[in-house]
């Protein structure tokens, strides 16, 4: 019984320990507080118009939260627009959009687009009243609709990883055989591989907001930073 309570109380000094090293600034890296209730130049787009408009800048709580309205200016005085009846909005150089993780809708930044598209959550600590914000890494297939957080992708990732890309059978074949280039740390890779062979087969299934990502480009980098060293 002592060993028990003295192993507990060991782990408990640990989780303590890595609390306190959380960096509880990082989101800011996306995030601007100073601008909090602010109105900042952006944009909002619905089906093939794209508004130029003021949005009140609010904590990522708020701008996450697909029941809370946007306020906006068009030039005419404040109002409320429901999330609802657009497909994306940008303030402050962050594009959001909306994401279905499980049963709830979340809007996330869009941090790079193409058929497997990758986001960000900012998901707040605690989570009524945050104090500060855990930036979550997040990759969908916009074909499938189905969506994982990258922390949980490298669970099973062999498994998880060719199932997201199995329109491309022969990728999905090297993610499960486990071959070289084709592990969790390549998966930023791994997308871009898709994402450029399912580009040029099916051109016109994406939906850009912004311009084509160089996907070749983005394989070529992650091939040298990862190649062995001499």
């Amino acid at each position: 019984m002592k060993k028990l309570m003295i192993f507990f109380l060991a782990v408990l000094a640990i989780s303590k320990t890595l609390a306190q090293q959380v960096d509880q600034t990082a989101y800011q890296k996306y995030i601007d507080v100073k601008l909090y209730d602010q109105m900042v130049p952006g944009y909002y787009i619905a089906g093939n118009k794209k508004v130029e408009i003021n949005i009140k800048y609010v904590e990522p709580i708020n701008l996450q939260n697909a029941k809370k309205h946007l306020v906006i200016d068009k030039g005419n005085g404040v109002e409320d627009i429901s999330k609802s009846k657009i497909d994306a909005f940008s303030l402050h150089d962050q594009i959001y959009i909306a994401e279905k993780i499980d049963d709830s809708v979340i809007w996330v930044m869009l941090n790079r687009e193409g058929a497997i598209r990758e986001t960000i959550y900012l998901k707040p600590v605690p989570d009524k009243h945050p104090t500060y914000y855990k930036i979550n890494h997040l990759v969908t297939n916009t074909t499938t609709h189905e969506g994982i957080f990258v922390g949980s992708l490298a669970v099973n990732f062999s498994k998880t990883m060719a199932n997201l890309t199995r329109e491309n059978a022969e990728l999905s074949q090297k993610i499960k055989d486990r071959e070289e280039g084709y592990h969790f740390i390549n998966f930023k890779k791994i997308i871009a591989e898709y994402n450029l062979w399912f580009q040029n087969e099916y051109p016109k299934r994406v939906k850009y907001i912004g311009d084509i990502p160089d996907f070749q480009a983005i394989i070529d980098k992650n091939m040298v930073k990862y190649q062995p060293k001499k």
